[in-house]
Parts: C-alpha cells; sequence; structure tokens
C-alpha cells in the first residue's frame, strides 16, 4: 500500500505492536496540533499574517535542522530531487499563509473541518498520480463528503467567506503534497521532505513580514516558539504512534482534533458552531473517517500531519 510507511515499519520492527500505545500517541498530537492551530489564531489578533507566517517557516526550519543535527541526521538532508523539493516548497508557502488567514478570518471549527478535505482530495487525485485504485465505496464516501463541506462554507452572502476558499486551498494543499511525498518517498527521507518545505516561505514573506513587522513582546516570542514546538512535537507524535499501531488505527483519530478546536473556540472566543455546521463537520468527519479506515489506500501520515497545522 504505502512503500515507505511499510518500509519505516520493516525498520521498527523489533518494536512489538500496541494499539493503545498507538492510539495514546495519535491523540497527544491532536492536542498539540490544537494547540499550535490556537496559539496561531490568538496572534493573528496582534500580528500581521505573513509576520506569523515567516517566524512560524524560520522556527520549523530551525526544529528540524536541529533535529537533524543533533540525532546525527544529516546525511539524510542529501537530496537527489532538488527541483521536486522547490516545487513542494513553494505549495507549502501559499499552505501556510492561508493557515493564519482563515484561522483570523473564521471560527476554528469551520477551519479545521474544511481542512478534512484533505484525504477525499487525495483519494480523488491518487488514481491520476499514484495509478491507485479507489473503491466504490470510498468514492461514494468522497461524494458524501464535499456535501458535508458544501454545509460548512454554505456559499450565500450572510456566511461565506473567502477564508472558505483558502481552507480549501489548505486541504488542496495537504493532498498535493502527501500525494507528492509518496512518489519522493523511495529516495528522499522524512527529514528532507520535511525541512526543504519552509525556505520558499521564508524567502516569499520575508519582505511583507519585515516591512510591517510589530515587535513581539516576551510573552509573546513564547508564543511563537510554542508555536513552532507544538506542531513539529505533534509530528513526532504520529510518527511515533504508527511504530505501535497500523495507521488504519492511526488515521481516525486524528478526527479527535475537531473536538478539541470546537472546545478551544467556545471557550477562549466563544465560538459556537451553527447548525448547519455542526451537520456538515458530523458527514465530513464520518466520510473522512470511512475514506481512511476502509480505502484500499491509506493516506500517508508521516507527510500529510506536516502540513495539516501550517507545518
Amino acid at each position: 500500500m504505502q512503500n515507505n510507511l511499510n518500509n519505516y515499519m520493516s525498520k521498527n520492527s523489533h518494536i512489538e505492536q500496541n494499539p493503545m500505545i498507538g492510539i495514546a500517541f495519535a491523540l497527544a498530537g491532536t492536542v498539540l496540533f490544537s494547540m499550535g492551530d490556537s496559539i496561531g489564531k490568538w496572534l493573528t489578533a496582534d500580528y500581521p499574517v505573513m509576520q506569523i507566517a515567516w517566524i512560524r517557516s524560520c522556527s520549523g526550519l530551525l526544529l528540524i535542522g536541529s533535529f537533524a543535527l543533533f540525532t546525527g541526521r544529516l546525511q539524510q538532508l542529501k537530496t537527489s530531487h532538488p527541483r521536486d523539493h522547490v516545487i513542494r516548497s513553494f505549495m507549502s508557502a501559499g499552505t501556510i499563509i492561508f493557515i493564519f488567514y482563515a484561522l483570523k478570518s473564521i471560527p476554528v471549527a469551520e477551519y479545521v473541518s474544511l481542512t478534512f478535505a484533505a484525504p477525499f482530495l487525495i483519494a480523488l487525485f491518487s488514481p491520476m498520480v499514484l495509478q491507485e485504485k479507489v473503491s466504490l465505496h470510498s468514492w461514494m464516501a468522497i461524494g458524501v463528503g464535499f456535501i458535508g463541506i458544501l454545509f460548512v462554507m454554505r456559499p450565500t452572502p450572510d456566511h461565506f467567506h473567502i477564508a472558505h476558499l483558502a481552507s480549501l486551498s489548505v486541504a488542496a494543499s495537504i493532498a498535493a503534497l502527501t500525494l507528492t511525498a509518496r512518489l519522493m518517498a523511495k529516495t528522499e527521507s522524512a527529514v528532507a521532505l520535511n525541512f526543504y518545505i519552509y525556505p520558499a516561505n521564508i524567502f516569499i514573506s520575508a519582505w511583507w513580514a519585515l516591512d510591517g513587522w510589530v515587535a513581539p513582546s516576551l510573552h509573546d516570542w513564547i508564543l511563537f516558539l510554542l508555536l513552532g514546538v507544538s506542531a513539529t512535537s505533534a509530528l513526532g507524535c504520529f510518527i511515533q504512534a504508527l511504530r505501535y499501531a497500523k495507521p488504519s488505527v492511526v488515521a481516525p483519530i486524528d478526527y479527535a482534533r475537531m473536538l478539541w478546536m470546537v472546545g478551544l473556540g467556545y471557550l477562549v472566543w466563544g465560538e459556537v458552531p451553527e447548525t448547519m455546521t455542526w451537520i456538515g463537520i458530523a458527514i465530513i468527519v464520518a466520510s473522512g473517517i470511512y475514506v481512511v479506515s476502509h480505502g484500499k489506500k491509506t493516506p500517508e501520515l508521516e507527510v500529510s500531519k506536516e502540513t495539516n497545522t501550517g507545518l
């Protein structure tokens, strides 16, 4: 199914499969991702989106570079496909900017639910990109999932916001990054695939970030640091989860993020999803769980998790 995941599991075959430990790591990952999204939304109240995206990309590059340095994995940054990494880096640049723009502009529950369109898009384009077959039942679940997306977006003048499209763009970018990573997985390490997604955004957003720079307080510098650490740690949790449990067990756990984000949206910002939004969320979650659990091909978590919260 997924050569990269199979190779990863074979390298760690000495680790005994324990689904409960895998689920625990995955749940910890959802909490950390939700923490990162919430911190990002909090920071958008006082700082320009481009500045947040630039600092986030710089911290991501430094964190993964430090990880490679201190764990003796610098060799894994060598690549035989620099052009492909450049393409993926430009993909992720728009993703990071759209993430913070969407978090700033619409309720967190709507943002997160729309990013869960990624598994539908991965399954939709897998036959063309990876020549992977998708079952009829999965096609039906994908169609139902997009109906749920329409419930959340509700393209009416009193509800629709351009940030809804930005959220869908995030989902599309997650799908593209995942599919391209699976194509590159035979020759490129997970460290390289994560490291090289940041340079383009650092370059693209630098002028706007520095031109409109708002000097962060010490407290907010800590929040910026936590924003980077939470997403990077969350990715590590999901990788650990895959060492103890099958992808089909780990993948559905990601939907717990919806619970955390709805709760945080209510407690911190007083956001209460409307009835139509609840219906859309329920449809998206149910369809998404079916696609990632019953589809013949399960999306690559090790890569897709890096983009779900802006990396």
